[in-house]
């Protein structure tokens, strides 16, 4: 058996330990109180492409996620998660442990995304578009990380959402011995439904990157059926060469629901994304800038949770082979 086949068994062993763990305290824990089940929950994303550039088709099973969460007591909760094909991969997502001492007070110890960028924290299934925004894909790729976060909310018509973290700066299941930790923050001013302003800010090195300063600011409009949401995020760092790096990318991006009283198909949202990366956008330096639109069709009352998604992407620029215009069929099911 090869090590990578190994590998895969070990971590599919995990996957069916971590379950059964999971449905014996549940089955404990039934008898005791409802509050401290787990909860056991998982995204299937699986789509089919057509390369319009290359007149080409693929079939992908895009990810296939599975988690469980819970309570242990009024102060600790928990949290695992891990992804059977991501692009490919079995990997280990979140782990970590939740500390609440007091009410809109929480400490994270473990590994999850590091909070910066709302588009980049949305999950698979929550993502409402078949492929990511450039900014969650290659602006903030590798921010899943190990470390320690703190984050306080306020209540009120104008409430705060503040979070700090500090982590190694390695990496997703990486955790190497550092000299000092990479800094993260992040606050969000606004509410859940209305205009909320949110600002990112992250400061570290990590794999190839010195003096790494990443900057972010995000505007988003939400009710009951409309999204419009905005991004810009700047990136510098020094390279292994001594030489100063700058990257940046930006999106807008929106959808409005059409909720419909029908026992097969709940809802009907158009979406639309315009987004483009480079090293200074701001100077029309891009590297790729696309078009996304699309339309999807949901069959549950709750919004992503059993989908059917059409997406076409047009390419105004592109310096990489691999963006072409392409169109694509989702099937998600979140559960």
């Amino acid at each position: 058996m090869t090590p990578l086949k190994k590998r895969h068994l070990y971590l599919l062993s995990g996957i069916i330990l971590m379950f059964s763990i999971s449905d014996l305290a549940a089955q404990e824990n039934k008898e005791n109180n409802q509050e401290y089940m787990p909860d056991l929950d998982g995204i299937l994303k699986t789509k089919v492409e057509y390369d319009i550039d290359n007149s080409l088709t693929r079939f992908e099973v895009r990810n296939a996620r599975f988690g469980v969460k819970g309570k242990i007591n009024p102060y600790f909760s928990y949290r695992a998660e891990l992804d059977l094909t991501d692009e490919g991969q079995i990997k280990m997502l979140d782990a970590y442990i939740r500390f609440t001492p007091l009410k809109n007070l929480d400490f994270y110890m473990g590994q999850r995304k590091i909070p910066f960028s709302t588009d980049y924290m949305r999950s698979p299934a929550d993502n409402f578009f078949a492929n990511r925004s450039f900014i969650a894909k290659y602006i903030n790729s590798g921010l899943r990380d190990i470390g320690f976060y703190a984050n306080y909310k306020t209540s009120g018509s104008f409430p705060l959402d503040i979070f700090l973290g500090s982590v190694n700066g390695t990496g997703n299941n990486n955790p190497q011995w550092i000299k000092k930790p990479n800094l993260v923050g992040r606050i969000a001013a606004g509410p859940e439904k209305g205009i909320r302003i949110t600002g990112n800010a992250y400061h570290g090195v990590s794999e190839n990157k010195n003096d790494l300063i990443m900057l972010g600011g995000e505007l988003r409009y939400m009710n009951e059926s409309l999204l419009i949401e905005t991004e810009y995020v700047n990136v510098n760092y020094t390279d292994t060469l001594n030489l100063n790096q700058h990257r940046d990318g930006f999106y807008i991006h929106s959808y409005y629901i059409f909720r419909l009283n029908n026992k097969f198909i709940t809802m009907i949202y158009p979406t639309a994304r315009w987004d483009l990366m480079g090293e200074s956008i701001l100077k029309g330096e891009k590297e790729a800038d696309r078009i996304t639109i699309g339309v999807n069709t949901g069959f549950e009352p709750k919004l992503f949770y059993a989908e059917i998604r059409l997406n076409y992407e047009n390419y105004f620029s592109k310096s990489l082979p691999i963006h072409t215009d392409k169109i694509t069929i989702e099937f998600v099911a979140k559960f």
